[in-house]
């Protein structure tokens, strides 16, 4: 078995909402059924997010509430606040009727440049996720070359 399929597999497994449907192709996200309930989204994202890892992946933190901010926060250097008043830090999703969902998530990255930003991602019928629009939270002149 791929390294591909043992990660998807040993993910999958620990995942109350998502499982594979036969066998594991790269870009092939049919391969995965998906709750489309909220906790469904968020939890085949993590799982999408771990098994397509790049170097920006491996240096952006989810922050699920505002201790981990601070954190992030404290992390950076010279942080500047972009927003004074940030939004919720839980995961959302926008369920639709045809099967496609916005989430919402909050994170830090150091790739390149660090910031704190909530992303808008956009599920697909299809379970591929796309780039929606991001909103930035706070930046430092901190990062790391990815």
């Amino acid at each position: 078995m791929a390294h591909l399929e043992l990660l998807a597999a040993a993910l999958v497994e620990c995942a109350e909402h998502v499982r594979l449907r036969g066998p594991l192709r790269r870009e092939d996200f049919s391969s995965y059924e998906v709750d489309r309930t909220e906790a469904g989204v968020f939890e085949y994202w993590m799982i999408i997010s771990e098994i397509l890892a790049s170097a920006a992946w491996h240096v952006t933190k989810l922050i699920a509430g505002p201790g981990e901010y601070d954190d992030a926060l404290r992390r950076m250097q010279s942080p500047q606040i972009v927003r004074a008043i940030p939004p919720p830090f839980l995961p959302t999703a926008e369920l639709r009727n045809d099967g496609t969902a916005l989430l919402d998530v909050t994170v830090y990255t150091r790739a390149g440049e660090e910031r704190v930003e909530r992303r808008t991602l956009a599920l697909d019928a299809g379970n591929e996720f796309h780039f929606h629009h991001r909103v930035l939270l706070a930046e430092g002149r901190g990062g790391v070359n990815v």
